[in-house]
C-alpha cells in the first residue's frame, strides 16, 4: 500500500507542481517535456524522469551521461624533428601526460616513456627515422604525432 501510494504522488508532484525540473542528456531517443518536468527516454534504455523540490531530488531510471571530449585542450611538442629530447606538453581541462607510447612507421611497439616534470622525454638512444608517438592523457584521451628523429651532431 505503502508503495502504491509513493507511485501515486511521484506521477501527481510534477501535474500539481510539487516540483521543478531537471534536464538529463539523452543521446539517442526522445525527451518529453510537460509543464514543470521531463520524461527521457533513450533506445534500449528505461525511461528516467527527474523531479526536484527545494530540499528532495528524485530521479527514477538511469541514462548514460554524455562524455564529450575537451574542447580546451591544448596540445604542443617541440622542437621536432628531433636531435635528442622532445618537449610534449598539454594544457586546459586540467590534463596530464601520464605516459607515451612510441612506434616505426610499420606500426611496431618500441618502447614506453614518461616524461620528466618539465615534459621532457628523451629520444637520443633511438636512430635515426620517422615514428610515432602515442601519447596518453589521464582523462583517457590521446593523441598521435609523427616525430622526426635526426641524426645527433656526434653521429
Amino acid at each position: 500500500m505503502r508503495s502504491k501510494l509513493t507511485c501515486i504522488l511521484l506521477l501527481l508532484a510534477p501535474v500539481l507542481g510539487l516540483s521543478q525540473a531537471r534536464q538529463v542528456t539523452n543521446l539517442a531517443g526522445f525527451d518529453l517535456s510537460i509543464s514543470n518536468f521531463i520524461l527521457t527516454s533513450s533506445i534500449g534504455e528505461p525511461a528516467i524522469i527527474t523531479l526536484q523540490t527545494s530540499d528532495v531530488i528524485l530521479t527514477q531510471g538511469f541514462l548514460q551521461p554524455e562524455l564529450l571530449p575537451c574542447e580546451e585542450l591544448e596540445f604542443d611538442y617541440y622542437p621536432n624533428p628531433v636531435r635528442s629530447e622532445i618537449t610534449i606538453t598539454a594544457k586546459g581541462c586540467d590534463v596530464q601526460i601520464s605516459h607515451m607510447d612510441l612506434y616505426d612507421t610499420f606500426g611496431r611497439y618500441i618502447t614506453t616513456a614518461k616524461p620528466d616534470k618539465s615534459n621532457v622525454v628523451q629520444l637520443g638512444d633511438l636512430s635515426a627515422g620517422m615514428f610515432f608517438m602515442k601519447v596518453f592523457l589521464n582523462n583517457y584521451q590521446t593523441k598521435t604525432i609523427k616525430i622526426i628523429k635526426v641524426g645527433t651532431d656526434y653521429d
